[in-house]
């Protein structure tokens, strides 16, 4: 993609905490699902140590997909139908979560897993059009899925779970995986305690994400806010690209080009939290809804644990404040504020001035130009750097349009492939 033009280094992340970012960014969205999705990777996790043929960086890999299994529903209204063992509400959430995993992390090879993840073994082992990996991977995560949503949410025995399966051998669940999940014994759990137990921690650990792997699990995340609200679509991006050239032009050296960057790509993190009624509400809105939207900064705060490092942490949490001390959540002056993180709060601006929203079409270049020379003679944005984005606008704007524009092409071929892939497949269920 042409957005990998922006080199940055994440070394300051390892196998850990991109694993602890990931788990309370989704949390954000509904605990349930993320929840569920972390019981789902560890009886994953129990079947495949039963398999030595696989690796461990396929087991790692695995374990990821079944956690993000259900990454489709936060498009969707099916979660509370998902949540019982049995339902038909199943098909559009599973599409939409083979189209991110697909299109926006770095498992897509695996990505037709997610779409079949409830389709039935008698069916699926019949298509010609999925591979076999899919298939396999498919109904690993089909059968932990039921299992925890049997045992965790509708609070059934596994002795009964046992004979269910058992009657749907070569049915509805695959045969072999069926009698690798019945070798063991299985009892209530809650995520906390997969998060305790030592052989969970060590696979999760034993093979370390290279740099790119980092890079490609966070882009993930901010992905998958733009996945629930099209008005936020390359917002991250864009305002990534425009303080890259910022940097650039204020002759930042090598490492604080690289924080400002890093701070821009997480700096709306948080929003992954916030109610899509708002992130798309038509129009402005109330005091109430707005103190919502304002949340996501603490939220991104909540999300970064201790493992995002200063300045990039403050880079990120402090887009929102102003030279004069009103803007928010600390309402800092500018002598607290670095030039990173006044040039993200300028990126961050006309990054949202120049994209479309439900109440807005995208501002051209004069009114843009207009706002942000008026926010400078009110003492809310640096001086210098509002007289550098205005004397090198096109050049900016320019560069961060070829950056953006595969990402964008994505998501517009999204619905297209969405509509297409619901109709070939759906009706297997039907």
């Amino acid at each position: 993609m042409a957005e990998r033009m922006l080199e940055y280094n994440t070394g300051f992340i390892d196998n850990k905490a991109i694993i602890g970012i990931l788990r309370r960014a989704y949390n954000h969205v509904d605990k349930r699902l993320m929840d569920h999705g972390i019981r789902v990777a560890y009886i994953v996790s129990r079947m495949l140590r039963r398999m030595p043929q696989v690796s461990a960086a396929q087991t790692r890999d695995l374990c990821f997909l079944a956690a993000m299994h259900d990454v489709g529903a936060y498009k969707t209204e099916e979660i509370d139908q998902m949540v019982r063992f049995e339902t038909e509400e199943i098909w559009e959430h599973s599409v939409y979560g083979c189209l991110f995993i697909k299109n926006f992390t770095p498992l897509f090879e695996l990505a037709q897993a997610i779409l079949f993840h409830h389709a039935p073994w008698s069916e699926l082992e019949r298509m010609e059009d999925v591979s076999r990996e899919n298939k396999h991977a498919a109904q690993l995560i089909h059968l932990a899925d039921r299992l925890d949503i049997w045992l965790n949410a509708e609070g059934g025995s596994y002795a009964d779970f046992a004979r269910i399966v058992r009657a749907e051998r070569g049915q509805r669940f695959e045969p072999f995986f069926v009698d690798l999940l019945l070798e063991q014994e299985f009892a209530p759990f809650t995520a906390e305690e997969v998060e305790c137990d030592p052989a969970f921690q060590q696979m999760q650990a034993e093979i370390s994400f290279t740099g790119e792997e980092i890079r490609d699990y966070l882009k993930m995340v901010i992905y998958s806010i733009d996945f629930r609200s099209r008005h936020t679509v390359t917002h991250t991006m864009t305002t990534t690209s425009i303080s890259n050239e910022l940097a650039e032009y204020m002759e930042l050296g090598a490492q604080e080009r690289n924080n400002v960057v890093c701070g821009a790509l997480l700096h709306d993190l948080g929003k992954i939290g916030i109610p899509v009624e708002i992130l798309e509400f038509p129009g402005k809105l109330s005091p109430q809804a707005m103190a919502v939207m304002r949340t996501h900064v603490d939220v991104t705060e909540e999300i970064f644990g201790g493992d995002i490092p200063s300045p990039i942490r403050e880079i990120a949490l402090r887009h929102h404040e102003k030279l004069d001390g009103s803007g928010y959540p600390r309402g800092l002056r500018a002598q607290q504020l670095s030039l990173e993180e006044r040039i993200v709060a300028l990126a961050d601006i006309v990054s949202a001035l120049a994209g479309t929203r439900s109440y807005k079409k995208a501002f051209g270049k004069e009114r843009i130009c207009a706002i942000i020379t008026g926010m400078r003679e009110d003492g809310l944005m640096d001086p210098a750097l509002v007289g550098c984005m205005l004397a090198h606008y096109d050049e900016i704007m320019e560069k961060t349009r070829v950056r953006c524009q595969p990402v964008l092409e994505i998501y517009q071929k999204l619905q297209a492939d969405y509509n297409a892939i619901y109709a070939q497949y759906a009706p297997v269920r039907a």
